[in-house]
């Protein structure tokens, strides 16, 4: 916990990338995360706040894991944090899984419902993140989840930046800058931990609060 109380609050809503997830073990030690990496980068002036947890989409259920739909906590997360000066937004990988048989247009709606609740709690600066595609596994193989989810990804960005506009969000298509990792196919090496707290530091910069 950052104990600056002038220190500006930056919520990073996320999933198991944004919780830090090793590809197939474990998890990733603070310093590695890209929401630690952010902290550091971004200093005492800044508390970075990690809200992210494994599986979790923007609306659709899980029967068998209710607690990984995102927007029936969302409202209780913000209200936890606040006040909030920034809400960072990275969900969809588990979106297009195919046991959701979401389409990508499902999915971008399913985005501006997510944003409509943030905006509505009176959060106005938002960076909302298209996480990178599903890559093919150093095995050669696709995830046994994500058959089709590559496909769904390629229309994900330019749908995910056209609802982030409505709402004047700032976007960042992750994808820009960074790969999901070979191990698995979908989760962050610490490469690509490291190059997206970068990336972001830059934003939040730019967004001078």
């Amino acid at each position: 916990m950052n104990t600056n109380n002038s220190a500006k609050t930056i919520v990073c809503y996320g999933d198991s990338n944004t919780w830090g997830r090793v590809p197939k073990a474990g998890r990733y030690p603070r310093s590695v995360r890209w929401t630690g990496v952010l902290q550091n980068l971004l200093g005492n002036e800044y508390d970075i706040i990690s809200e992210g947890v494994g599986g979790r989409t923007f609306v659709v259920v899980d029967p068998e894991k209710p607690h990984i739909t995102g927007i029936t906590h969302l409202k209780s997360i913000l209200h936890t944090h606040e006040p909030i000066d920034i809400v960072t937004i990275m969900l969809g990988t588990n979106d297009v899984k195919d046991k959701y048989g979401l389409s990508a247009e499902d999915i971008s709606k399913h985005l501006d419902e997510t944003l409509s609740l943030v905006k509505g709690e009176g959060i106005k600066n938002i960076i909302v993140i298209c996480p990178p595609n599903i890559v093919t596994a150093e095995d050669g193989n696709i995830h046994s989840s994500f058959v089709n989810g590559s496909k769904i990804f390629k229309v994900l960005p330019e749908l995910f930046k056209e609802v982030s506009e409505k709402h004047n969000c700032c976007f960042i298509n992750a994808e820009d800058h960074i790969t999901s990792s070979k191990i698995d196919g979908f989760h962050f090496d610490p490469e690509g931990h490291q190059k997206l707290a970068e990336v972001l530091k830059s934003e939040v910069l730019n967004m001078n609060i």
